[in-house]
């Protein structure tokens, strides 16, 4: 990830902003110029009053400041997809075991991701590849959030095939009652469409006509 103060300093410089020109930030110049310096960090309270300052969301900032990479769910999902879709097993096992490879990153979420590739890997084998251990982890997970973001509404849309329909449904309208703090973002919106869409196919495929029409929404 690139040095967050020298991001903020190409973004300002971009709109012929100057240093005084944040004064009413409520961050000091010789602040700023420490933070784009690498110096200093700012407060998240500072930082986020210094991003208003620019009109900068911050996912665009992040997405700059990542070398213009995606979340690791989101590059994860991508070359999945783009295996899946051309039924890429031997590449799908290869993404697997470098996965269980990588040491450095045994944790809650690789869990979580780890349980979507195999889910992936089993719907195109027809091959166990996931525990009952494992589909309870995740169940376990989205019931535990109190709020679902992004990372939530990718991992239920794209795991939403191993869920029985009760599960589904349940899990369903947790989504509709937990995004509620998140969704007036565009992107989560989009999301939120997209996930009701294909839990309203999902229905329709399980001959589930009656609650097909909750997913009318």
């Amino acid at each position: 990830m690139q040095q967050l103060g020298e991001v903020f300093q190409r973004f300002r410089k971009a709109r012929g902003l100057k240093l005084k020109d944040l004064a009413t930030a409520g961050v000091s110049i010789l602040q700023l110029s420490r933070f784009e310096h690498g110096e200093t960090d700012l407060t998240i309270t500072k930082f986020m009053l210094a991003l208003d300052e620019i009109n900068l969301p911050i996912t665009e900032f992040m997405y700059v400041a990542h070398e213009f990479q995606q979340d690791e769910l989101s590059e994860l999902l991508a070359k999945i997809n783009k295996y899946v879709l051309v039924n890429d097993v031997t590449a799908l096992k290869r993404l697997l075991v470098s996965m269980l490879e990588d040491k450095t990153k045994h944790t809650k979420l690789w869990q979580l991701e780890l349980t979507l590739l195999k889910l992936k890997l089993q719907e195109l084998t027809e091959v166990t590849y996931c525990s009952k251990q494992e589909v309870k982890y995740l169940t376990d997970y989205l019931f535990s959030v109190e709020d679902w973001g992004h990372y939530e509404l990718l991992l239920f849309m794209n795991t939403m095939e191993v869920f029985d329909h009760q599960s589904v449904m349940v899990l369903a309208r947790e989504m509709v009652k937990k995004t509620s703090f998140y969704a007036e973002l565009p992107e989560n919106r989009r999301l939120i469409s997209k996930m009701l869409l294909k839990g309203y196919l999902t229905c329709i495929e399980r001959h589930e006509m009656v609650d097909a029409v909750y997913f009318e929404r």
